[in-house]
């Protein structure tokens, strides 16, 4: 690899299409890996999805003799901007030959170069192509597949972007829980209930119910807010648009079971929230990321049989937070997943430094801390500072105080 690769910027159709490609080839060979579904990365590739209400992606593949090695996506978030105050541009979507350090350092560069045109200082990733998306890169528990709606990788990858210059800037937690661990008759199962029957005895106030598919943009539009107001403070935390709320709730239907959506309700008013859904990568292996497998799989009954699922968010407001509302909601999702037919789940992901999440956790399931993702940083040197920039961030922080993230 003496010649140093070409880094084309990504600009029509059949771009994107190899762009949309390079992962299916690399990883054909990876048992762990399970392909995205098509339709959906190419939606995000063309920009046809709400989050570019208040973003814009460039998209470069680095090639060597005319066959791309690798890809990379430059993010310029303006709400991200908008909500800290700071100009940090993102990456995502990275793939590359595992042994190409020269690609891999170049299309950093590329990306780089981009977000740095805009007047960006720093650089951080991979968000594919946001925090409130697949975000982090693997860098612990290479040997498991990943649940639904999150990253996998070689374990090269790390070296890769390291190469480039970046380092560490945080660490998110998956865990892994044994419904068998926590079910009837365990220690875990005991204990968890007589916090649960006393927080009920003590709060009878407070009921537990699941999802009502009968009304279910309703349901999750009235709990969507609760979690939205947990996540406040969290780092990187980005509120998401009205639209953005909207087609997640949508595009989330698909596959929604409504046993393990749970809600905390205190006299009838939203006070917590547990999201979790099936593992539709259980669906999508063997696929090749195509649409009609899919499809037959969910016509055979075959979604029905899935046996993992992840639990993706899991929230109370602060003024309900002592009565143990997140342990009961916690140990609810597992038990009733398990009924359902669940015999494994995933809580995924957890800032390293979220101690408050990481201890109720912990202490609730006694689960496995089985896979590691890290986000990445690095400064972008020489950063202009332009009056177009300055007047794009003022114009960002109008667009969020006029678009509310809740639903009215």
């Amino acid at each position: 690899m003496t010649e140093p690769p070409r880094i084309r910027r990504v600009q029509t159709a059949r771009e994107r299409r190899r762009f949309l490609d390079l992962p299916y080839r690399l990883h054909a060979a990876d048992p762990a890996w399970v392909p995205p579904l098509r339709l959906g990365q190419a939606r995000i590739f063309a920009g046809r999805t709400a989050f570019f209400g208040q973003a814009e992606m460039a998209m470069f593949l680095a090639e060597r003799g005319g066959r791309a090695v690798g890809r990379i996506a430059a993010i310029h978030n303006r709400a991200h901007n908008a909500q800290h105050r700071d100009r940090t541009g993102f990456f995502g979507f990275f793939e590359c030959a595992p042994d190409d350090d020269s690609a891999a350092i170049a299309l950093a560069k590329a990306a780089e170069s981009w977000l740095g045109e805009r007047g960006l200082q720093s650089m951080r990733g991979p968000v594919n192509p946001s925090m409130n998306a697949e975000c982090g890169l693997l860098v612990d528990g290479f040997q498991h597949p990943p649940l639904a709606l999150m990253p996998h990788n070689p374990p090269a990858y790390a070296r890769l972007l390291e190469a480039a210059g970046l380092e560490k800037c945080k660490d998110l937690y998956a865990y892994w829980i044994e419904s068998a661990r926590i079910g009837p008759g365990s220690p875990e199962h005991r204990r968890m209930r007589r916090i649960a029957d006393r927080m009920r005895s003590t709060h009878p106030e407070v009921t537990i119910r699941n999802l009502d598919m009968r009304r279910y943009e309703e349901d999750v539009l009235r709990y969507l807010p609760v979690f939205e107001e947990a996540r406040r403070n969290n780092w990187g935390y980005v509120p998401m648009s009205r639209a953005e709320i909207l087609e997640t709730v949508r595009d989330l239907r698909r596959i929604v079971a409504p046993e393990i959506v749970l809600f905390a309700e205190v006299a009838g008013e939203p006070a917590g929230v547990c999201l979790a859904i099936p593992d539709l990568n259980e669906v999508l292996r063997g696929t090749g990321g195509r649409l009609l497998p899919v499809l037959l799989r969910f016509l055979t009954g075959r979604m029905r049989r899935v046996r993992r699922m992840r639990i993706f968010g899991i929230a109370a407001l602060d003024r309900y937070r002592s009565l143990g509302i997140t342990g009961t909601l916690l140990l609810e999702s597992v038990l009733r997943g398990s009924k359902w037919g669940c015999t494994c789940a995933e809580a995924s992901w957890v800032l390293e430094d979220n101690l408050l999440s990481n201890r109720t956790i912990q202490k609730t399931l006694q689960p496995d801390h089985y896979k590691t993702y890290r986000l990445y940083e690095k400064p972008i040197p020489n950063t202009p500072s332009t009056d177009r920039d300055a007047s794009a961030h003022g114009a960002a922080q109008d667009m969020l105080r006029r678009q509310s993230p809740h639903p009215e």
